[in-house]
């Protein structure tokens, strides 16, 4: 069968737009069934009084998102044992052209972000921090542009009769949605609460419990602006990883939509107009899709770079109050 007719059969214009809100959301369906995990999400559900239909019903399941965070955890921490491993093998301790590229980012962290906002005496004890929320970032924007669970949905958009992406195969469900997990604003908020809590017990370990709240606002202010300063400042203890959460997310979760959206004209012109519609508008869909996924790539190390910069800048406030 000609594949315009397959793809007019299978894809209509409407389905566009909820393929790529199917992107960035996470399952609804479990990939892994574990009795003991559902067993112990209920009970734990139970003893708070939750519902299984409500919206806080605590799943311990592993969902799309969590097996990709693990993923993505697993390849971070495993490349980055290879590439120490490797560097410190290495006779003549010449690192290639990846370990130099890593060995970059590491220099420029210390020397220009942990170095200028933490100081040259506290930055050792917050780098190991600061390195880990970068890398994890970083390897959860890039391989978020991995396009192989985009191709096994549109396979199966397709109605491509393959064995192995029937609805309840493992592959089908990771094809079903969101494949970027900094996209998620349960882990860009996971990761800013460990930000949150960082900077907290920098400035109390600094100054004392009781000093550190005390730095909230600067001395010497007329006693009624102390009723102005301190509650704006208190808010913008809990602003600042709410705004860390909101644009890591935002910024991955907008230009994954954008790319999905490019590549699913293609079949949308093809259900509407005909397969010779579909061909036509190919080269300047997938043009905009290379040039979107460059642009990503980039997206995808400033995201890192930012979160990281500025988790140094909030703990290198916590610090330095007088600055």
């Amino acid at each position: 069968m000609f594949i315009g007719d397959k793809i007019g059969k299978e894809w209509t214009m409407d389905q566009a737009p909820q393929y790529a809100i199917d992107h960035v959301a996470n399952s609804k369906k479990n990939i892994f069934e574990f009795e003991f995990l559902n067993s112990l999400s209920e009970k734990i559900s139970n003893f708070f009084g939750i519902s299984a239909d409500s919206l806080f019903y605590i799943d311990l399941g592993i969902t799309k998102h969590v097996f990709l965070l693990f993923f993505v955890s697993f390849v971070a921490v495993s490349t980055i044992i290879l590439l120490v491993q490797g560097y410190i093998s290495h006779k003549k301790n010449i690192p290639n052209k990846f370990m130099s590229i890593i060995e970059m980012f590491v220099i420029y962290l210390r020397d220009d972000v942990l170095k200028n906002f933490i100081g040259d005496k506290e930055y050792r004890q917050w780098a190991p921090l600061v390195y880990t929320i970068f890398f994890f970032v970083l390897f959860g924007n890039i391989l978020g542009l991995i396009p192989i669970f985009d191709l096994t949905g549109l396979i199966g958009k397709l109605g491509a009769n393959a064995e192995f992406l029937s609805k309840d195969n493992v592959l089908y469900l990771l094809s079903k949605g969101g494949h970027t997990v900094t996209a998620n604003v349960n882990v860009t908020f996971a990761i800013a609460t460990i930000t949150f809590f960082a900077f907290i017990y920098a400035g109390i370990k600094k100054y004392g419990f009781i000093q550190h709240w005390k730095n909230l606002a600067p001395s010497g202010l007329p006693l009624p602006l102390y009723f102005i300063v301190v509650p704006i400042e208190f808010m913008g203890l809990f602003i600042r990883p709410l705004a860390l959460t909101l644009r890591l997310a935002g910024n991955m979760m907008g230009g994954h939509i954008a790319l999905i959206i490019f590549i699913t004209f293609i079949f949308s012109a093809t259900a509407e107009l005909g397969g010779f519609a579909g061909f036509g508008i190919a080269p300047f869909s997938v043009s905009l899709a290379l040039g979107l996924t460059m642009l990503e790539l980039l997206v995808a190390v400033i995201q890192a770079y930012v979160f990281a910069l500025l988790t140094a800048v909030f703990i290198g406030m916590a610090i330095h109050v007088d600055h």
